[in-house]
């Protein structure tokens, strides 16, 4: 049996309208910052007694079951000691995901990569401080 084209044009706009209201439930129940992910600050404090650069536009953020992402775009400072430097990321999982930080500087024209908390290891902290000394 062929529907007419009004019937079924009528069907699918019932079913969207009854739709609507469910999908705008389902979304107001969802924690804000499992949708929207969060604004996360890592600090690069220096710890030694060498100044370093630190290059915020090659270092990287991975979460648990993710791809490595950039924490910042043209972005790099110089950090004397005793000093630290920060950046605000802003995170596409939420707050409280798995994450490991890979962290680009450079000393005298030799680049360096520091992990937080490992290579192999994950944190949940969203404000981590990652001690570097050289």
């Amino acid at each position: 049996m062929m529907l007419d084209r009004r019937v079924l044009i009528r069907r699918t706009l019932i079913a969207a309208a009854a739709a609507l209201p469910i999908g705008a439930a389902v979304a107001a129940s969802v924690p804000n910052d499992a949708v929207a992910g969060c604004q996360i600050t890592v600090r690069v404090h220096n710890s030694g007694s060498q100044t370093f650069t630190v290059n915020w536009d090659e270092s990287k953020v991975k979460a648990r079951g993710g791809t490595w992402d950039k924490l910042a775009k043209n972005s790099s400072e110089q950090v004397d000691p005793g000093e630290t430097k920060s950046v605000v990321y802003g995170a596409l999982f939420n707050c409280g995901a798995n994450r490991r930080y890979q962290i680009h500087t450079t000393e005298d024209g030799n680049d360096d990569v520091e992990y937080f908390p490992s290579e192999t290891t994950w944190t949940t902290d969203q404000t981590p401080t990652i001690n570097i000394s050289r």
